[in-house]
């Protein structure tokens, strides 16, 4: 993928992950609470083709849609960006932050802990 994709590239996109291939007329047609025309779906569409984030197919006189990127990899890719732009990269602010601000429930906290656990596992693999 070249570019960042757009908050309102992503909705595209949050469609094509739900189902695709899709024309550009059922995408439309997902995103009505947006209230876009089919125009400014097509320029989304044709940006992330350019942005090689979604790839389309002819069938007759229609393009079909399908993304080429995972949801989780633009994901980490908008969770590194704020990491940086907000935090300057430094990830102990982030979680800092996150723990002072917000009382966390038993269930996060557990589920922070396994996560911390499983990176700690894997960077002991890594020394022996």
């Amino acid at each position: 993928m070249s570019n960042r994709i757009s908050e309102s590239e992503q909705r595209v996109m949050e469609v094509l992950w739900q189902e695709s291939p899709l024309t550009s007329t059922d995408v439309v047609a997902r995103l009505s609470s947006q209230d876009w025309n089919e125009k400014t779906v097509k320029t989304f569409l044709n940006r992330l083709v350019k942005k090689q984030a979604v790839a389309f197919t002819r069938d007759g006189r229609r393009y079909l849609y399908s993304p080429l990127i995972s949801q989780d990899k633009v994901l980490k890719q908008e969770s590194r960006g704020f990491l940086n732009k907000v935090f300057n990269g430094d990830m102990k602010a982030l979680l800092a932050t996150f723990v002072d601000d917000k009382k966390l429930s038993e269930r996060e906290l557990h589920y922070l802990r396994s996560l911390l656990d499983q990176q700690s596992d894997t960077s002991d693999e890594g020394e022996q």
